[in-house]
């Protein structure tokens, strides 16, 4: 059975500061004044930058249609064929396992927890909740964290679009970056009039620009508040899944 949990109505921790441990289930969605709304996350390898668009972590195909040994039907712990990517413990906790080829094809599984695993070996994941279906060596799923490891956004994307950077979150602590409601935004060079869409990514990293026919900002992250300027930050009404 599938159990959800509603959001919290009042964060563990200031939305303005960062801990080196979770008080937070990793992607928890949290509502604020105004139409604004925050989602927790683990910060990459590098310090966030206030103002800053952010992606999730680098795509790594590794984790594209992986093998799976037979997994019986009611198994909330299941075993999977890693590739050639190591992974340590806990690093898709709070990511999502999507069943790509059949059986099982469609369905969907919150992942709270993983073993660690070299290339090639048997990866233990946990789910939320046992699978529907029996999982044969047939079977393909894919592995995707949206929210562990957030960085900012190349000039190419290399992951999709996760918030915008509130607080200056350390490298591999946890904190709450902003995804709906206005917030300021870093600009590129591009000419936007105030209501012009924009999107990522930027002709700067971790900046939006206007969102017109080829331009290649595929991701519209909102709409701005005032015209653009290079380097300035400005206005963003946010519209961030």
């Amino acid at each position: 059975m599938a159990f959800i949990s509603g959001n919290p109505v009042i964060a563990g921790l200031d939305l303005y500061s960062s801990s080196s441990t979770p008080m937070h289930e990793i992607g928890q969605l949290i509502y604020g004044d105004n139409g604004k709304a925050f989602r927790y996350v683990k910060a990459g390898a590098a310090n966030l930058v206030v103002g800053n668009v952010l992606q999730a972590p680098v795509i790594d195909t590794q984790f594209d249609s992986m093998s799976v040994p037979v997994n019986a039907v009611g198994s909330q712990t299941v075993t999977i064929t890693n590739g050639t990517t190591a992974l340590t413990g806990d690093e898709f906790k709070g990511g999502s396992l999507s069943v790509s080829v059949t059986p099982g094809l469609g369905e969907e599984y919150t992942i709270i927890g993983n073993g660690a695993a070299i290339s090639g070996a048997s990866l233990t994941v946990y789910l939320d909740r046992p699978i529907r279906t029996a999982w044969t060596t047939s079977t393909k799923v894919t592995l995707r964290n949206l929210w562990n490891g957030v960085i900012q956004c190349p000039t190419t994307l290399t992951g999709s679009v996760a918030g915008v950077a509130i607080h200056a979150i350390t490298a591999l602590y946890y904190g709450w970056i902003q995804t709906k409601g206005v917030a300021a935004v870093l600009s590129d060079n591009s000419t936007g009039a105030v209501g012009s869409d924009v999107g990522v990514p930027g002709a700067t990293a971790g900046a939006v620009g206007v969102n017109v026919a080829g331009t290649g900002k595929c991701n519209t992250v909102g709409r701005a508040l005032r015209a653009l300027s290079t380097g300035l930050c400005v206005p963003v009404y946010l519209n961030i899944d």
